[in-house]
C-alpha cells in the first residue's frame, strides 16, 4: 500500500525591498484644498450659528463661494500637473 508524501510547506512570506511583507495599501492624505474648504466651511457655519445678523441665506451664499473656489483651486492642481508632465 503506497501513499503519497504531504505536500511540502509553502515558501515564507518575501522581505525583500520590491513588495511590502503585508501588503498594505498606504493612505494618501487629503489635499490641502480640502482641508482649507473645510475650515472655511466649518467657520462660516460657526459665524451663522453664533451671529445674530449672519442668516441661513448668507451661509448657503458663503458656501457656494467656498465649494467654486475649491473646484476651481483643483482644476488649477490638476492643470499644473499636466503641464509639468510635457
Amino acid at each position: 500500500m503506497s501513499s503519497t508524501p504531504p505536500p511540502p510547506p509553502p515558501p515564507p512570506p518575501s522581505t525583500s525591498y520590491e513588495r511590502q511583507y503585508y501588503n498594505v495599501p498606504s493612505m494618501a492624505p487629503p489635499p490641502a484644498e480640502l482641508v482649507v474648504f473645510l475650515l472655511g466651511w466649518v467657520v462660516a457655519l460657526i459665524v451663522t450659528v453664533a451671529a445674530d445678523s449672519v442668516g441661513w441665506p448668507a451661509f448657503l451664499t458663503a458656501t457656494t463661494v467656498i465649494s467654486a473656489a475649491f473646484i476651481i483651486s483643483r482644476g488649477i492642481a490638476k492643470a499644473g500637473k499636466v503641464f509639468e508632465g510635457r
